[in-house]
């Protein structure tokens, strides 16, 4: 097989529901766009992602994929934050922009959330 360094381990991921509600309840920051929404909430661990790519806002399940494989990377690639959770929520046309745009509106809700950095 490949590298290990391409993967996204399970302790870098929001896998529970309970997760998910605990950066809802307690989100400390949130950046949006037209087409995404990050919250953030902090933690004393490293760093995780959760996605929520919603049928109703992406269709296709391909372009749903890639968009997560494309936030994955870009949350991979850009350790900004030592520890934190995070949420990456689609909104309707998220779809239909490209690799770029999304990286583009990626970087720009990162430095929103970069400037007001409280997650301490």
């Amino acid at each position: 097989m490949g590298s290990n360094s391409f993967q996204f381990p399970r302790q870098r991921r929001l896998l529970l529901a309970s997760d998910y509600s605990h950066v809802f309840k307690h989100c400390q920051q949130r950046a949006a766009s037209r087409h995404m929404l990050l919250l953030a909430a902090a933690n004393d661990q490293q760093s995780r992602l959760g996605l929520i790519i919603a049928k109703k806002h992406v269709r296709h399940a391909t372009q749903r994929n890639r968009i997560k494989r494309i936030v994955r990377e870009y949350f991979r690639q850009h350790p900004a934050h030592e520890s934190g959770d995070f949420i990456v929520l689609a909104r309707p046309g998220l779809g239909d922009l490209s690799n770029s745009a999304i990286r583009a509106t990626l970087d720009k809700l990162w430095r929103k959330i970069d400037t007001r950095n409280t997650l301490s």
